[in-house]
């Protein structure tokens, strides 16, 4: 769901941002389509959730591919065409359940960086929460940490990372659905603003939203995670986003009657894009 809402904010609201032009070279297809799919099913079916993404069982798929073009500003302010292609893949949770089943994502094998999107409600300390709020428990069964521990067995193995070193591909990590956890942040930290839009990537906001989404982390008994990310990354940022903006009702599976409001759904791509180069960056 995040990523069907981040293609479209890719299409708008980013274009706008960064006056860029970015688009599927060869059309729509594959992961694409399905993305372009999951959103109709929300506008057009009175706001039913999609089902979560589907465990790959053929380990075979086609990935939604972008091409993403700007005039970017260079030194005495001149500016020059710039332009990068970059493709997304959809992985199910049950697909990185396992250190054997992850190894066998062999796209895991050629990124140049990650975004794992982590459910609060896979925490201990929101189960409870979670159970309350009609969220089915059977999504609750593969934990962050799990998550986590076989895509740094993959990416070890993609880099051949040596015993004492860190792995080199940067990693954002999402906690999706922290609207449910507003609350718990105050009503005037970025966290709870909507994006930036101005052309470039706000590296100073998005380390006081890290350093507050690292801390609500921790209180949920998360503290293995930033371990073991602090442990086995030599660049990891932490982030909080919805693809929503609002609580569906979990029970009935039905958006919020305010329809889709993404909130900061497309910062960690920014992050990824910004710590290439490809993007301008102020700290």
């Amino acid at each position: 769901m995040t990523l069907a809402v981040l293609q479209r904010e890719l299409y708008t609201t980013i274009a706008r941002r960064f006056n860029a032009s970015i688009d599927s070279p060869g059309g729509k297809s594959g992961l694409s389509a399905d993305l372009e799919n999951l959103l109709k099913t929300m506008e057009d079916t009175a706001g039913v959730l999609p089902p979560q993404t589907a465990a790959n069982a053929s380990g075979v798929s086609i990935p939604a591919v972008f091409e993403w073009r700007y005039s970017k500003k260079g030194l005495a302010n001149r500016s020059r065409d710039v332009s990068t292609i970059f493709s997304f893949y959809d992985t199910a949770g049950e697909d990185l359940a396992t250190q054997d089943r992850a190894l066998g994502q062999h796209y895991l094998d050629a990124t140049n960086g990650v975004i794992l999107l982590l459910d609060p409600f896979g925490f201990p300390g929101n189960h409870d929460k979670a159970i309350a709020r009609g969220v089915d428990p059977a999504s609750l069964e593969t934990t962050p940490e799990t998550v986590l521990r076989s895509i740094i067995t993959v990416l070890q193995n993609a880099e051949r990372t040596k015993r004492n070193k860190k792995i080199k591909q940067p990693v954002a990590v999402v906690v999706s659905k922290i609207d449910a956890f507003f609350d718990d942040v105050p009503p005037d930290h970025p966290m709870r603003r909507p994006a930036q839009r101005l052309p470039y990537f706000d590296d100073t906001e998005s380390r006081s939203i890290h350093d507050h989404v690292a801390a609500m982390v921790d209180s949920w008994g998360g503290d293995p995670l930033l371990r073991l990310l602090d442990t086995n990354f030599e660049k990891y940022r932490l982030f909080g986003a919805s693809a929503l903006g609002a609580e569906p009702e979990y029970g009935t599976k039905r958006v919020n009657s305010r329809g889709l409001l993404p909130h900061r759904v497309a910062d960690p791509l920014l992050w990824l894009m910004a710590d290439r180069g490809f993007l301008p960056k102020e700290s």
